[in-house]
């Protein structure tokens, strides 16, 4: 893969990852960073035993873009307001569940 063939790949990747992270807690709200964030984990954990450029792209841009610390913060932050116990349940959610499906991914592959 060339150089350039690499940087539009992440450049698509990224951008399509964003899009679905937008969209997902856009129409969702918290619930939907929260699903995007495990899914994404899960992703990345299946694509861990694999290497090239391809993989990178999509693990690094794609899932890097669509699963991203910045959408939790907002996301706390509204809930913060509502309920501090009810944002720090989703923070503890957002990271446990992520670990978890990580770890499922990992051990499947």
């Amino acid at each position: 893969m060339t150089v350039f063939a690499t940087a539009v790949g992440f450049g698509v990747a990224a951008a399509v990852g964003t899009l679905l992270r937008w969209r997902a807690s856009t129409t969702l709200g918290p619930g939907g960073t929260l699903l995007i964030n495990i899914a994404g984990a899960f992703a990345l954990g299946l694509l861990a035993s694999t290497s090239g450029a391809p993989a990178t792209i999509v693990g690094t841009a794609g899932l890097g873009a669509l699963t991203t610390v910045s959408g939790i913060f907002p996301e706390s932050a509204r809930l913060m307001r509502a309920s501090p116990l009810l944002a720090l349940g989703y923070v503890s959610l957002t990271i446990t569940g992520a670990t978890a499906a990580a770890t499922v991914g990992l051990r499947l592959v």
